[in-house]
């Protein structure tokens, strides 16, 4: 019997392709700024914009397909604000399974400013 079992690189592209048909695709983002966890389970302090519905794929980083994307530009259209936080869910407007989260340094926004985040989750089988 074996004791270690490796995923292999055709593997790892099914897992991806599965994650890019997915319904996780919903970007949005927030004002939280407590260091992002395995634990997470929603943005911090999500801001009132609406959740945007990112463009979904699978992309190479080390081997064929091994790497989900989601792209997702989110306006500013409330008050000025500081984002620290942006985050992949797989439901709008609210609530959902929170996928993927990343805490940042403050990107100041104005009403009608746009910030474009791309979530890069790579699947690891080494």
């Amino acid at each position: 019997m074996a004791t270690v079992v490796k995923m292999t690189s055709a593997g790892s592209a099914v897992v991806t392709a599965l994650l890019a048909a997915s319904n996780a695709k919903y970007v949005a983002w927030g004002i939280g700024t407590t260091a992002a966890a395995a634990t997470d389970t929603t943005l911090e302090s999500e801001s009132a914009e609406t959740r945007i519905s990112g463009t979904q794929s699978t992309v190479t980083t080390d081997h064929t397909n091994d790497t989900y994307q989601d792209v997702g530009e989110v306006t500013c259209s409330g008050a000025a604000k500081a984002i620290t936080e942006a985050g992949v869910l797989d439901a709008t407007p609210s609530g959902g399974s929170l996928y993927t989260r990343a805490t940042f340094s403050a990107i100041n926004v104005d009403v009608g400013d746009k910030i474009e985040f791309t979530f890069k989750v790579k699947h690891d089988h080494s």
